[in-house]
């Protein structure tokens, strides 16, 4: 993959006080140089890809069934990798209705260390994290623009938070306020379903969830630059006119 693709990653927890049965999941995404000391994990990645199913936003790729959806990381592996310069998007219930603000998106959570067992919420089991790899935006041979961790925020978040409020953009499958939160229908692993299908167009099948995770999520559909309908979550495009004044405004740290 060129230097400037993502590597995406789910990471799960099991929850307190819920005997290992109930489980909250984010979605990790990694520049290719923050793995750039490592290269023996680096090139144990790119040789998983080749196994992995490709974006089905990519045009320049071939589904194939016979592809698995995400495959496990050892923990030997993964906790080595201490380079804080990967992006935790991940969603949890909060007392807000601002859109997105269920999701944080602050300094600890945009430079995010692979070997981090901290989530989002409070009452993830961060010693009992696992990992697994989902693949890589950004494909060889100038096919697929790679989307960054930042990029995928604003895509789901579809204009709150640190993306900018657009107006005639749709809900990227809920506005994901703190009260939209629904420990069934609309939790943090709809979240990593959404940010995984819908913005990134892999797979958003999930190692052994179980009842944490029963929705299957429906992604809006979206116009690309040459007039044709997507069912992708987008990054918001700024008007020309638009001049962001103050940059703190739009987030929320």
């Amino acid at each position: 993959p060129p230097a400037d693709s993502y590597y995406v990653f789910l990471q799960k927890f099991p929850l307190q006080s819920s005997f290992k049965m109930i489980f909250h999941t984010e979605v990790i995404v990694c520049p290719r140089e923050t793995f750039s000391k490592d290269t023996a994990f680096l090139n144990m990645l790119d040789g998983m890809s080749n196994t992995l199913a490709p974006s089905r936003f990519d045009e320049t790729s071939v589904q194939d069934s016979t592809k698995s959806s995400y495959v496990a990381i050892e923990k030997e592996q993964w906790s080595k990798q201490s380079e804080p310069g990967c992006v935790q998007l991940g969603y949890g219930g909060a007392n807000c209705g601002m859109g997105c603000c269920g999701s944080p998106h602050k300094h600890q959570n945009t430079n995010y260390a692979l070997n981090s067992q901290e989530a989002v919420i409070g009452n993830a089991m961060g010693d009992h994290k696992e990992m697994y790899f989902y693949g890589v935006s950004g494909s060889a041979g100038g096919g697929e623009e790679g989307i960054s961790g930042d990029d995928a925020y604003k895509a789901v978040c579809h204009g709150h938070m640190n993306a900018i409020e657009m107006g005639a953009v749709p809900m990227c499958v809920s506005n994901w306020a703190g009260r939209d939160y629904n420990p069934l229908t609309n939790n943090c692993n709809t979240f990593t379903s959404t940010v995984l299908k819908c913005v990134y167009g892999l797979s958003d099948a999930k190692p052994h969830l179980g009842v944490s995770d029963m929705i299957t999520v429906t992604c809006p559909e979206e116009k690309k630059d040459d007039g044709t309908g997507v069912n992708q979550c987008m990054l918001p495009t700024l008007d020309e006119s638009f001049v962001v004044s103050d940059k703190d405004a739009l987030s929320l740290e």
